[in-house]
């Protein structure tokens, strides 16, 4: 518990970093005069974003039915909503990574 105490104010201050970085980085590139997006880099992301929506909803749907299945016919428990919420984010993110740098290097998206 009392690791809790540290972690939480150390969390905070990640996140904050973090985000502190990124207002640098993009304030940086509108000052070079660059557009901060192409037409390309656009479409692939809107594409990208698009699947791992249907990804995740599809996810969590096939986890929902098991609730159903496993309740219903064999008398199991409820799935516990933390692993859920993380493998959601997990997968939902990690999907995203690896279609991003796919579509990234295919020719035309």
């Amino acid at each position: 518990m009392e690791i809790w105490l540290t972690a939480i104010p150390v969390i905070a201050l990640l996140i904050v970093a973090i985000a502190v970085l990124y207002i640098w980085a993009i304030n940086k590139e509108r000052k070079s005069g660059f557009p901060l997006q192409d037409e390309r880099t656009a479409k692939i992301q809107g594409k990208v974003y698009k699947t791992v929506f249907y990804i995740g909803v599809g996810y969590l749907l096939a986890l929902n039915f098991y609730n159903i299945i496993n309740i219903e016919f064999f008398g199991g428990t409820e799935l516990e909503s933390m692993p859920v919420i993380n493998s959601a984010v997990l997968i939902m993110s990690l999907s995203a990574g690896v279609l991003l740098a796919y579509y990234g290097r295919k020719g035309d998206a």
